[in-house]
């Protein structure tokens, strides 16, 4: 089994620079994913030093789509394909993180059938929730470059 300290996140996202939001994952299990985030200074969507609310989306869908992503390469065996997000529901953001803070995003599996994922999003910098909502995804048939 590989460790997740192994990984290059660029195997498992297609996003990719400046269009990354994670950094690495973190942990990977049938119902739970967690991936890690430092904001850096200049990055495509900070502004005033800190991390934009369509950052911190973005954040959350790649997360998800690292859930996606290693499932399919390590453990499926088959090629990782570009998703798309369906719906964005119950979204908070408690407080934007700023430059140089680490984002680690816990993703809860509530259903996946047919390529389609509905997960919980928790966002967090150390134990300060900053951001959560619910996502639904819809994998994609185009393979990652």
């Amino acid at each position: 089994m590989t460790s997740f300290a192994d990984i290059d996140i660029r195997g498992i996202l297609p996003q990719r620079e400046p269009f990354l939001f994670v950094d690495r994952l973190l942990h990977y299990d049938d119902g739970e994913t967690v991936t890690a985030f430092t904001v850096p200074e200049g990055h495509l969507l900070v502004e005033d030093g800190k991390l934009t609310t369509s950052g911190v989306l973005e954040n959350m869908a790649q997360s998800s789509a690292a859930r996606i992503g290693y499932l399919s390469k390590y453990i499926l065996h088959v090629p990782v394909r570009v998703g798309y997000i369906g719906a964005i529901r119950k979204f908070r953001l408690h407080r934007q993180p700023a430059v140089g803070e680490t984002l680690e995003t816990k993703i809860l599996l509530r259903e996946d059938v047919f390529g389609i994922s509905l997960v919980d999003a928790v966002v967090q910098v150390g134990n300060e929730i900053i951001a959560e909502g619910s996502l639904k995804t819809a994998l994609g048939e185009k393979e990652a470059e």
